[in-house]
């Protein structure tokens, strides 16, 4: 699943970006282009289709090798996924019916992935730089993080001991933050032990910055001020582990699901 998604974690497929559809839908010529380009423009990530022997004959025509089985039963009937990003090079997108649904779509919400494979193929509404930020899925997280990293260093004021720049900190503080969150991902999901160990020196680097530049531009900290430090320090690894176990939960159960469907085959 994560391999026909791109995605590092499985808790990336959420209700945001995961559609579940009928194969009748799919297979309806009059409704599909309409579909497809709902799909595309609303940042839909990956399809799930159930479909029997006869309706795979049909998709595979249209899908070819970007639909995957991803069940493990052995039964006619299957569940399917689709990479929505890739639709455009699927046997039903060269079409001349589904090509015309496509141009024009408005990339204000449409997935940076998709809007590369497309490229120049169809013309496409193109929003601008900000307007796609606003509409991001992720904008909520990033205005978290910056509103995090700001009032992180807002208390900074209050302690005397501290001789830098509260400007300077700051902006480690929120320079850090991207280069941060992709150190923990790659540090915890990559496949590559080169790109985990990348990972893990970006996850020490960016966390410590902060706390290196406070430590050399002041002297004598009240004890509070260590115990606030590691605080945070063990709030944020426990965050970081909690995100972790939730992933190891979601394949587990993925994992055991799949075992069962294979015991009531066999059986």
């Amino acid at each position: 699943m994560r391999e026909v998604a791109g995605v590092q974690r499985i808790a990336d497929l959420t209700a945001r970006n995961v559609r579940i559809i009928g194969a009748a839908e799919l297979l309806d010529a009059r409704s599909v282009p309409t579909a497809l380009r709902e799909l595309l423009e609303n940042g839909c990530l990956v399809l799930f289709i159930e479909a029997d022997a006869e309706q795979l004959a049909e998709l595979g025509m249209r899908f070819g090798p970007w639909l995957h089985r991803v069940d493990s039963s052995t039964e006619t009937t299957g569940l399917y996924m689709l990479n929505v990003d890739r639709i455009i090079h699927t046997p039903l997108g060269q079409t001349a019916a589904v090509r015309r649904a496509l141009a024009g779509m408005s990339t204000v919400k449409m997935r940076s992935a998709a809007i590369k494979e497309i490229g120049s193929e169809i013309e496409l509404n193109r929003a601008g730089w900000l307007s796609r930020t606003i509409h991001s899925p992720h904008f909520l997280v990033y205005i978290l993080v910056f509103v995090y990293s700001s009032l992180r260093a807002l208390p900074v004021v209050f302690i005397k001991q501290f001789h830098g720049s509260l400007v300077v900190l700051w902006s480690i503080d929120i320079i850090t933050a991207v280069p941060y969150t992709w150190g923990v991902l790659a540090m915890l999901f990559a496949k590559r032990w080169q790109v985990r160990l990348a990972g893990t020196l970006t996850t020490l680097v960016t966390f410590v910055s902060p706390y290196v530049y406070f430590w050399l531009h002041g002297r004598n900290y009240p004890p509070y001020v260590a115990l606030i430090i590691l605080g945070l320090t063990l709030l944020s690894i426990f965050l970081e582990l909690g995100k972790f176990n939730e992933e190891r939960r979601l394949r587990a159960r993925y994992a055991k699901a799949a075992a069962t469907a294979c015991a009531a085959a066999a059986a």
